[in-house]
């Protein structure tokens, strides 16, 4: 797996800096280099267990599943790290997805290597769209752009996650090939998620909950929306950065989201 990371409002400003060549040259080789490599299974998985023992478990699920009253671990935590006051709410939001897991296309697969584009503008210039449009699977980040910009980033998105402030307003953002992986913070991120995949309109008051404009409509087939399951968010944040636990309200200044 490897990380990378560019920036809409830096995208949008209209400036091209100009980038290294030696750079280009190095990140084009490197990310090739993995494509070229033998794909190794599992490695993502063994090598943090490696990293960090006793903290990690490897046999987590990425998205929340239908049997929400099984996996009690669920609501330990209020959000970000659970949905701990949210079963009814969250056992309802389920019931209204057909499935819960990655795509049988994507299972199939006995190795998979993965890339995670974010919002920074480290890509730009780079010319590797090419390149990362040949990864098994492309998580995309929040409002992280495509559209006049895939010769830098690429046009294949296996994945959108974001919580719905980030999620792109564009439609022309959305694949039908790809997952929606909402992330929820807060009890109108509930009705929000809800109200896209019922494709109905969220009422007008709700908007003032949320910190800018969010997208009214996700163009995607049902069966393509999934939740992540915060257990994973609780782990990195508490068990692996080991963060200090709060319960106060400030509790955000202390954890990048």
């Amino acid at each position: 797996m490897i990380k990378t990371r560019y920036d809409v409002k830096t995208c949008d400003t209209g400036r091209i800096d100009k980038v290294n060549t030696e750079h280009t040259k190095r990140a084009q080789k490197y990310s090739e280099g993995i494509l070229q490599a033998e794909c190794r299974p599992s490695f993502a998985k063994t090598k943090w267990s490696e990293l960090f023992p006793n903290r990690h478990n490897a046999d987590l699920l990425p998205f929340v599943t239908k049997d929400v009253d099984a996996h009690s671990d669920l609501f330990q935590y209020k959000p970000p790290f659970g949905f701990r006051g949210f079963f009814d709410t969250l056992q309802g939001l389920v019931q209204l997805l057909p499935e819960f897991d990655l795509p049988a296309e994507l299972q199939s697969r006995r190795c998979k290597r993965c890339v995670v584009v974010g919002s920074s503008s480290v890509l730009r210039g780079l010319e590797l769209g090419s390149t990362l449009n040949h990864f098994d699977i492309v998580i995309r980040l929040n409002d992280a752009p495509v559209q006049g910009y895939t010769n830098d980033v690429g046009n294949k998105t296996t994945i959108r996650m974001t919580y719905p402030e980030g999620a792109p307003l564009s439609p022309d953002e959305y694949f039908q090939n790809s997952l929606f992986v909402a992330v929820l913070f807060k009890t109108v991120d509930f009705a929000w998620l809800k109200a896209v995949v019922k494709n109905e309109t969220l009422p007008l008051w709700m908007h003032l909950f949320f910190w800018k404009n969010v997208a009214i409509k996700i163009p995607i087939a049902l069966r393509r929306f999934r939740i992540l399951n915060p257990v994973i968010v609780k782990k990195t944040a508490l068990d692996i950065l080991q963060y200090r636990e709060s319960q106060g309200m400030f509790f955000w200044g202390q954890v990048s989201v």
